[in-house]
């Protein structure tokens, strides 16, 4: 590890204004352009960045990817085997930071993370057919906005005062009472939709510009945010709550 150890440092050193504000990192994946991320940092950075990369495409089996993080503070390289749609899983490898990564990519038994994979893959494969079975649970935007009706009128009484950013009243299965998050505009907001539906979260309530939106834009939102995620079938059917 202690070639990205040394590459994160030189970026958060030298070139801190390259790591994109909206993310807070910087990631490449094996067989995504990174092009884009590569540009914003210095050319020597980048020319050590690009040959690392290199090495790594060479000394990793072809049916696996990675995922290098940087620009924070915690840099990492993540293995992924990708057997299919669904057998698609982060494997579990233990890097030694102070040592080389392509000194330990040998000892690496690559047989075994494939039958973690696959083994996992399995697994998934017979929750999305039971998924399939089972009917959506997912309340309506009118459903929560009525059972949360009090929380929900505090919550914009005090939100609707800061029309600077957009605030969002949750609520989970197993938390105590509803609670508020934050994104700095609604392009961060339905960026972040899909994501808090396939952890569900049940948006009661948006608040933008000072004021409520109304409970039929939110739903269209919530819709939209499902149409992302169709081609996750987990994760869409965690939106729905059949999971």
């Amino acid at each position: 590890m202690k070639e990205i150890i040394e590459l994160n440092k030189r970026i958060l050193t030298e070139a801190p204004e390259a790591v994109p504000k909206e993310f807070g990192f910087i990631m490449v994946i094996r067989n995504d352009s990174a092009a884009k991320e590569l540009a914003a940092l210095p050319a020597s950075i980048r020319a050590d960045f690009e040959k690392f990369l290199q090495k790594l495409n060479q000394a990793m089996p072809d049916d696996f990817e990675y995922q290098v993080l940087l620009g924070n503070e915690h840099p990492y390289l993540t293995i992924i085997y990708n057997d299919g749609a669904q057998t698609v899983g982060n494997c579990p490898v233990k890097w030694d930071l102070e040592r080389s990564i392509f000194d330990q990519l040998p000892a690496i038994n690559w047989d075994s993370l494939r039958g973690f994979a696959l083994a996992n893959g399995q697994m998934f494969d017979r929750m999305i057919e039971e998924a399939k079975q089972r009917p959506a649970a997912l309340p309506s935007t009118k459903q929560l906005q009525k059972e949360f009706a009090e929380p929900m009128k505090d919550f914009i009484k005090t939100k609707r005062k800061d029309a600077s950013k957009v605030h969002v009243l949750v609520w989970s299965e197993g938390q105590e009472g509803s609670t508020g998050e934050e994104f700095a505009n609604m392009k961060a907001f339905c960026r972040a939709l899909p994501d808090l539906m396939a952890t569900q979260y049940l948006v009661i309530t948006v608040v933008a510009d000072g004021k409520p939106l109304p409970e039929r834009k939110i739903e269209v939102m919530k819709r939209e945010a499902l149409k992302e995620l169709e081609d996750m079938p987990i994760s869409h059917a965690k939106a729905l709550l059949k999971l």
